[in-house]
């Protein structure tokens, strides 16, 4: 991940919510347990109860973090920003990876994303991540009508692992990943059939 003067964090966005009287301190515990518990995101999670308003929640981020802000609806994403990306993961966490530029990954985060998430996206792409605030609903508008068709992982795939083999399969995948990576490269469009 780009680095940052602060790690992004769910929490510090809460203080600040709450400390501005944005939001309800108890809504904002709600809306963190919730998320931490396999929830939606707590942006979303936020803006979708409409505890917060979505540009107002991204204006703080930006303001909070200093990142720029964006929303697919001015900037198409690149399809080739996906090649090699777990869509579940993308479409779980409510990230649009909006280009690629050598072996940095720009995304639109739905507000906010954390540091550990990024961290994660980062390691398993083989990429350096540039966040950049969206909003939540854009986000997952984009990502319905993107990605939301692809399959979910098998139910054994969300089952619990043990260390060692989180840590076993890290070099498989990393190498399965790099090989799409590197045949997706390597395919040329068909020409159009004429009928």
């Amino acid at each position: 991940m780009a680095k940052s003067r602060q790690r992004l964090e769910y929490g510090r966005l809460a203080e600040v919510l709450a400390e501005r009287g944005l939001v309800d301190s108890r809504a904002l515990q709600d809306a963190l347990q919730f998320s931490a518990r396999g929830g939606p995101p707590f942006p979303e999670a936020l803006v979708t109860a409409n505890l917060v308003a979505d540009w107002e929640l991204s204006r703080i981020v930006c303001e909070l973090y200093g990142l720029p802000f964006i929303t697919v609806d001015f900037a198409e994403p690149d399809p080739k920003a996906l090649v090699g990306l777990d869509s579940h993961f993308l479409v779980m966490n409510g990230i649009v990876p909006l280009s690629r530029h050598g072996k940095v990954l720009a995304v639109l985060m739905p507000s906010l994303t954390t540091s550990d998430t990024l961290e994660h996206l980062a390691r398993s792409a083989g990429v350096a991540i540039l966040p950049i605030v969206g909003t939540v609903r854009s986000n997952r508008t984009w990502l319905d009508q993107k990605l939301a068709a692809q399959p979910e992982p098998s139910p054994a795939a969300a089952l619990p692992r043990s260390k060692e083999e989180e840590e076993g399969d890290g070099a498989w995948s990393s190498l399965f990943d790099e090989a799409d990576a590197a045949v997706l490269l390597d395919l040329k469009p068909l020409p159009p059939e004429d009928h």
